[in-house]
């Protein structure tokens, strides 16, 4: 079963947002944003932000409930980011 998530991210580029889709207990997509610049987990690492998806099983992670999100709309995220990622 896939669940998705977004939630507030940090890093040494400023505060964001991060969007993650899960299947079971594993992440399989992720989006991070940092103001206007978009980093993807179809690329394994990147060097100003490290790994690109989570590897903490979903039971691990600390997520509250609000963070759940509709497949629509990390799609819809997922489909924009592909335009910019880095």
């Amino acid at each position: 079963m896939k669940r998705y998530f977004k939630h507030e991210a940090e890093s040494d580029l400023d505060a964001g947002v991060a969007y993650l889709e899960f299947e079971g207990e594993w992440a399989i997509h992720q989006v991070e944003k940092y103001n206007d610049r978009w980093f993807c987990s179809n690329k394994e690492y990147h060097p100003e932000i490290g790994p690109t998806l989570a590897d903490q099983p979903l039971s691990e992670m600390e997520f509250k409930p609000e963070y759940e999100i509709s497949s629509e709309e990390f799609e819809g995220v997922w489909e924009e980011a592909m335009k910019h990622c880095e």
